[in-house]
């Protein structure tokens, strides 16, 4: 299934995409009703693999109508996750010396999410801002010490987010050390989030995923998740040895590297289009900050 966030009529609700429209989650199953209607994906990721096999059985049994998706705004499927935790040199890159032993890994405020078609806001206080294609792990099972064997029976469902990065605010230009820091990747705007939450079911391999990233329509990305240093259950496996992992959770995986080694540094006007196999478009105008 696709789960969404939308705004419809001036309330935010949470949903399924058939097609071309959308069925309210409250309207399939009245007991998510209040949930659905507050648009609160973690609720109905905290209800588990059962709560998600009823809302398949209402699909099948009810012919209602959907709302048109045109008709709708998509929200970030996720608007409030106890922790976004994103990869850090997660993909085999020619610039790197060597390959981490263990992952790496830094986070973002949830502030910085968007949703599709909502706009990238280019910050004063940074510059050299760039764009980072990402398929990213929505947890749907909480816990801890878990095993690389049982780390996807953890995995709720999958996303794309554009890991937004002021190259102005790297530790390498601030204090000549390489490494991530938080300030570079959580801005306002900076971690674009879409267009729905594919749930777990529906991708085979999430690791023989195409990836496409384009800039004003010409592709400047094309990898696939194969490239991944660290793969799903490792990143799953590490994490939750240092803390419990819950619902709702986001874990970026990585972005690999730009098809000219370079990035693109991001001006207004630009607009950014992120493909993923199986997962959707996620499409972001860039604008001025206001």
């Amino acid at each position: 299934m696709r789960l969404c966030r939308f705004s419809y009529e001036d309330s935010v609700r949470s949903g399924v995409v058939v097609g071309d429209g959308v069925r309210p989650l409250g309207d399939l199953l009245p007991r998510l009703a209040a949930n659905a209607a507050a648009g609160d994906m973690r609720a109905v990721l905290e209800g588990g693999p059962g709560l998600l096999d009823a809302l398949r059985a209402a699909l099948a049994a009810d012919g209602g109508a959907a709302i048109p998706l045109d008709a709708v705004r998509l929200l970030a499927p996720i608007a409030n996750p106890s922790k976004i935790i994103c990869s850090w040199v997660n993909y085999l890159n020619p610039a790197m010396a060597k390959l981490p032993d263990s992952p790496i890994f830094f986070s973002k405020y949830d502030s910085a999410i968007i949703g599709d078609g909502e706009a990238i806001r280019l910050p004063r206080a940074g510059s050299d801002i760039v764009v980072e294609p990402e398929m990213t792990v929505v947890i749907g099972k909480p816990g801890r010490e878990i095993s690389e064997a049982d780390a996807m029976a953890h995995v709720g469902g999958y996303t794309i987010v554009n890991d937004v990065t002021a190259f102005s605010h790297r530790l390498q230009i601030l204090v000549g050390a390489t490494g991530p820091y938080m300030m570079a990747k959580t801005f306002d705007t900076f971690a674009p989030m879409g267009p729905w939450l594919t749930t777990a079911d529906e991708i085979a391999d999430p690791h023989a995923l195409e990836v496409r990233q384009y800039l004003n329509g010409e592709l400047r990305t094309h990898a696939n998740t194969s490239g991944a240093v660290f793969r799903i259950p490792a990143l799953i496996s590490y994490l939750s040895n240092f803390f419990e992992l819950r619902p709702g959770d986001i874990i970026l995986t990585g972005s690999p590297p730009p098809d000219s080694g370079k990035p693109d540094f991001l001006t207004e006007g630009d607009e950014v289009r992120i493909e993923i196999e199986g997962l959707g478009v996620l499409r972001n105008p860039v604008v001025a900050a206001a």
